[in-house]
């Protein structure tokens, strides 16, 4: 008698247990609705967070770029469909960690960067922006899927604002020994 595979049991749990493995992480709480209105109080709360929600990388994205952020999150997410960060169809669940493929490509948006030549020919998807800010060393080598800390968040837009102001970034490799 050979192996004749799972039952229809096992096929319906192996495909549930995958579709939950797939499925993005849910946050407790957003740090904009905690902190207020406070921009200072906003940014040292998400200095903390060990993965950003998409309604703080929003926030944080419009603050960067000096856009009006809206009264609320369904005005934000419009502002984001407006200015090409994510797709008219694409939903963007508030409390939901935030993937780096789409802030990737709101900061290339947003800072004007062409990329290389795949960039140039496909435009500022989600996995070539990622690619580009990998390459150019403003993301520790994070791929489109993957959550951002915090930190991670802040260190991109801090590298995405000295580029637009011409200041110089820091390479290790340029420090004092």
């Amino acid at each position: 008698m050979g192996f004749k595979g799972p039952g229809a049991g096992g096929w319906g749990l192996g495909a549930l247990l995958l579709l939950a493995a797939c499925a993005r992480t849910q946050l407790a709480e957003t740090e904009v609705a905690g902190a207020g209105k406070d921009e200072l109080d906003f940014w040292d709360a998400v200095a903390t967070v060990r993965a950003v929600s998409n309604h703080d990388a929003l926030y944080a994205l419009l603050l960067t770029y000096e856009i009006d952020p809206g009264a609320d999150y369904a005005a934000r997410v419009a502002m984001a469909k407006k200015r090409g960060w994510i797709r008219e169809k694409d939903t963007l669940p508030e409390k939901e960690t935030a993937r780096t493929g789409w802030i990737a490509k709101a900061v290339c948006i947003e800072s004007g960067i062409k990329g290389g030549v795949t960039m140039r020919v496909f435009g500022a998807r989600e996995r070539y922006a990622v690619n580009e800010l990998n390459y150019r060393r403003w993301l520790p080598d994070l791929t489109p899927q993957q959550a951002m800390t915090g930190l991670q968040l802040i260190a991109l837009l801090g590298e995405a604002e000295d580029d637009n102001t011409g200041a110089p970034t820091t390479n290790p490799e340029d420090l004092p020994k």
